[in-house]
């Protein structure tokens, strides 16, 4: 009787155990199976032969806390080579204008302008009252366009529903020699190649972006520009009011701001239009793996219980996105899945097939979105069991992420301020500088009574 009692419990157990790891297996890899198709299928906007929107339309502006070096001097080389009709260098106080200068007052399109703080949200801010131009791109110091950049990015704004276009990003592989450095930009560069692949397939699914790149993203002005956007730009609280204002997030705050107003955001992805960026170093990179992710709570929660439109707007982003990025923590998923399946076949003559048979698909499946970058590197091979350790050692990245949600603090931007009390008395010596903005655009970092 008891042997009986005991078989019965057995088989309950290993079939909760089976349930639970269908759950989890297609929970996950639908998801997979959908975006291989989906990114297969993406079509890019193509360029008109005669297009209403071009290059003397667009004015560019890039925030900096660094306005020299030959990063930023190669980055204002690439922007200003696409011939966009004004590119607006934001500089924080009269020592970096003068550094600024140096280099910029050679460029008849570049004017450089001074923020009352060091502030990424602050300083574009104090730039749009000078963009005359129907496009606003914001770019960051760091970031290189290649020459043909704008007619592609621009394509998308023939349609009056687009309100944003996205681009791809691709980090600069240094090959340093097989060393930490080395490494360390190589995991940057997978970084941005698997959001790559999510951005194209959800984009070609239901138009859903949860994140425009604050790298480079191209807006109508119009929307930037409004009073409502800018204040709530520069007012943006967390946590039922009391965490803020925030300072990071701003991509994903104008990622938001453009679903909940009806606009739609293109993903434009072709070879002419990939922007390249400088990212890897370590310990830095753990520093910003930290804070995306933080904002990657933040936000993601945000759009999901406190705004709610992409529930009727972006569903499939809802689940492959939102409420995936919630739960994927890939050292916990990993062990559920391997644990479920082990307790649902453990009894069976072929466990030991089921089990080997699951860890070659979740190993292949690892693969698939970053195989691009294999193909075109593909010494790179070596570094793979440190990126497959990386991944897991992410998950504990994301659980810190978690437990520290309401530090808003930028973490890898040196100079910025966080909060209110770190504002400095605003530098308008310099003639770009319209009396009256800085002190309106510090009232904005004010908490409202």
């Amino acid at each position: 009787m008891d042997s009986l009692r005991s078989m019965g419990s057995m088989s309950e157990t290993a079939s909760t155990s089976a349930k639970v790891f269908v759950f989890l297996f297609l929970f996950r890899y639908v998801r997979l199976i959908v975006h291989i198709i989906a990114y297969s299928c993406y079509k890019p906007s193509p360029v008109p032969a005669n297009p209403t929107v071009t290059e003397k339309d667009v004015t560019v502006i890039v925030p900096t806390v660094s306005p020299s070096g030959p990063d930023f001097e190669q980055c204002i080389r690439s922007v200003v080579g696409t011939n966009a009709a004004q590119v607006l260098v934001v500089v924080v106080g009269k020592a970096k204008l003068a550094d600024a200068r140096v280099f910029c007052d050679q460029f008849p399109t570049v004017r450089v302008l001074v923020s009352p703080i060091a502030n990424k949200r602050i300083q574009i801010c104090t730039a749009m009252p000078e963009v005359r131009t129907p496009i606003t791109i914001l770019c960051d110091d760091h970031v290189f366009w290649p020459t043909y950049f704008l007619p592609d990015v621009l394509a998308p704004f023939e349609d009056s529903k687009v309100g944003a276009v996205g681009t791809v990003k691709c980090v600069i592989r240094e090959h340093s020699g097989f060393s930490n450095k080395d490494f360390w930009n190589f995991i940057a560069c997978l970084y941005l190649t698997r959001r790559n692949f999510d951005q194209r397939a959800t984009s070609a699914i239901d138009n859903g972006v949860s994140t425009l790149s604050g790298r480079t993203a191209a807006f109508r002005t119009s929307i930037l520009a409004a009073p409502d956007f800018m204040h709530e730009f520069c007012n943006e609280y967390f946590f039922f009011g009391m965490i803020g204002p925030l300072n990071a997030d701003d991509d994903k705050f104008t990622t938001r701001w453009l679903t909940n107003h009806g606009w739609l955001i293109k993903v434009q992805d072709k070879k002419t239009c990939v922007m390249e960026t400088i990212l890897g170093d370590f310990p830095r990179y753990l520093t910003q793996c930290v804070r995306w992710t933080r904002t990657q709570w933040r936000s993601n929660a945000k759009s999901l219980w406190t705004e709610g439109t992409v529930w009727r707007t972006q569903p499939w982003c809802v689940y492959a996105v939102y409420l995936t990025s919630m739960v994927n923590f890939a050292l916990f998923y990993d062990a559920g899945l391997l644990f479920s399946l082990w307790m649902a076949v453990r009894d069976g003559d072929c466990a030991k097939m089921a089990m080997c048979c699951l860890g070659a698909w979740i190993f292949c499946s690892k693969l698939v979105k970053i195989s691009f970058h294999f193909l075109r590197y593909p010494a790179d091979l070596v570094y793979l069991p440190g990126y497959i350790a990386f991944a897991y050692f992410h998950s504990l990245i994301k659980l810190y992420a978690l437990c520290t949600f309401y530090v808003i603090a930028w973490g890898s931007r040196g100079a910025d301020v966080d909060g209110p009390q770190n504002t400095a008395a605003p530098a308008v010596e310099d003639k770009n500088v319209i009396p009256g903005d800085a002190e309106m655009l510090i009232s904005c970092t004010k908490i409202p009574e």
